[in-house]
């Protein structure tokens, strides 16, 4: 299968430094700021709770750099990791923009309210929604700066040969539904929400700590029900048990389709990863979708085939202008 041209590249570097931008405001926030007040600021560093054992301000200003740092580095591997998918990098800086936006608001908050202050002054109320409203600003001036990923042509060849296609009339409308099951997510979330239960019990967790355990299990179980549909439009996946989320993909954004005796679904979901997405319950029979971004779409059914004859079928009718041919 020869491989799509990246179109990640037009604009990677770009997104890329980007990304990396705000942790350096990160790395550079405390110590400006105790540069710019510090002769106004009490003797010690009383940010974040610190009272008792407050660092010196020399000590405070470079606490953060670590943080900055391993932010960094993470950021950079997510990146690489999605180093071919445009439309992930924008969504990276935006998240960097954001997560810097509120440590900088939280960082001069708490730094704002001792300046002429001769001791520890208690967090004001106002802090979070300050902070909240600075990372949703610098969220938004990074989805901006980023700027529209760039995406594919539509594809202007049929399916190769070889491939299975149906025969379909200029006015044929042929449509294809199935549901799955994804026993692995299904166990999963079970296991997530029953570790989480437990969690009180075994280690007396905070309850952010259950809370994400609780959150990521009930993701992976609402994600175990899954519906597909192939009509005159494109292809479209649905979860029924998260609100009818749904996934649409134009005929436009498809290349070819093919069916697999197995593959991994590792990686996979409504997001997915660098090499595709979908919905791989086990082994059998996969749908497999060549799309114009370079991944995959992938969904497990037992008429694997008929699916895939259908999305050609389609795309021959499109592409040639013709009724196709049987390509089986």
């Amino acid at each position: 299968m020869d491989l799509v041209p990246d179109l990640a590249q037009p604009g990677r570097a770009r997104r890329l430094a980007l990304a990396l931008l705000p942790s350096l405001v990160m790395l550079l926030t405390p110590p400006i700021l105790v540069a710019v007040f510090g002769d106004r600021l009490p003797p010690r560093a009383y940010t974040g709770g610190l009272v008792e054992f407050a660092p010196s301000w020399d000590r405070w200003k470079w606490m953060s750099a670590p943080v900055a740092v391993i932010y960094a580095l993470g950021l950079a591997v997510i990146f690489v990791r999605w180093w071919r998918w445009p439309g992930l990098q924008r969504w990276l800086v935006t998240s960097s923009f954001a997560t810097a936006g509120f440590m900088a608001g939280t960082v001069g908050a708490g730094l704002g309210v001792l300046i002429d202050a001769d001791g520890p002054v208690p967090e004001p109320g106002w802090m979070f929604p300050v902070a909240s409203l600075v990372a949703l600003a610098a969220g938004l001036a990074g989805w901006h700066a980023a700027g529209p990923p760039p995406t594919a042509g539509t594809p202007q060849d049929p399916p190769p040969a070889g491939l299975p296609a149906m025969t379909l009339g200029s006015q044929a409308r042929a449509i294809y539904v199935v549901s799955g099951w994804s026993n692995r997510r299904l166990l999963r979330g079970v296991a997530l929400l029953a570790f989480a239960a437990l969690l009180p019990l075994m280690l007396s967790p905070s309850w952010p700590t259950v809370a994400i355990f609780v959150m990521i299990g009930m993701t992976e179980l609402l994600q175990a029900r899954t519906r597909l549909q192939i009509d005159g439009r494109g292809m479209e996946l649905t979860l029924p048990w998260l609100g009818r989320l749904r996934r649409f993909v134009p005929y436009a954004e498809i290349r070819s389709a093919e069916a697999r005796p197995s593959t991994s679904g590792r990686g996979l979901g409504l997001v997915g990863g660098p090499r595709g997405w979908g919905y791989v319950s086990g082994p059998g029979p996969v749908l497999a979708l060549r799309l114009t971004d370079g991944r995959e779409f992938l969904y497990s059914t037992r008429d694997a085939e008929s699916a895939a004859a259908l999305v050609n079928g389609s795309l021959h009718r499109l592409r040639e202008g013709t009724t196709g041919a049987d390509r089986r």
